[in-house]
């Protein structure tokens, strides 16, 4: 088993954009959503697939199991996804001064909603909350995907 720790700011400047070293467009729904754990589908630049079991959230971590899937069945998967509104965004992986930083820019019913996310080995590792970011989001459950997949930002009130 896996565990993801993970800070999440929103992304309030545009000055990370310098240091943008890729970026990649994913999309995304949710097989599964229920307190304790999500199953996420994942296609990356419509070539790599990914299916993703993560469990409850202590603190700023999580269990998580990530599989590369083939891309036909990820496409196929993400048509069975009848009940959200699908994720779609650009990730941008960032260096030099922010290495480690992906800041994910949404779109679709998700437009306008700009978030970093700095993953740590462990809970208690040191880490630095760069100038163009924001308030930390990473305990409120509204900015996790699986539930911008439910109720997208654009709808909220």
């Amino acid at each position: 088993m896996g565990t993801e720790f993970e800070h999440k700011l929103l992304v309030t400047g545009e000055e990370w954009r310098t240091s943008a070293l890729s970026s990649s467009s994913l999309s995304q729904a949710y097989l599964c959503t229920q307190p304790g754990m999500t199953i996420r589908v994942r296609l990356v630049d419509d070539r790599v697939g990914y299916l993703t079991v993560k469990g409850k959230q202590a603190g700023i971590g999580r269990p998580e199991y990530e599989y590369e899937i083939p891309v036909g069945d990820a496409r196929e998967l993400l048509g069975l996804a009848q009940d959200g509104f699908p994720i779609s965004k650009t990730r941008y992986e960032l260096g030099d001064p922010w290495p480690g930083w992906v800041v994910d820019e949404f779109s679709g019913e998700n437009a306008g909603l700009v978030v970093a996310e700095l993953e740590v080995p462990a809970e208690d590792t040191a880490w630095e909350a760069p100038d163009w970011a924001g308030t930390d989001v990473t305990a409120d459950p509204r900015y996790t995907n699986a539930v911008l997949y439910s109720t997208p930002y654009t709808h909220w009130s």
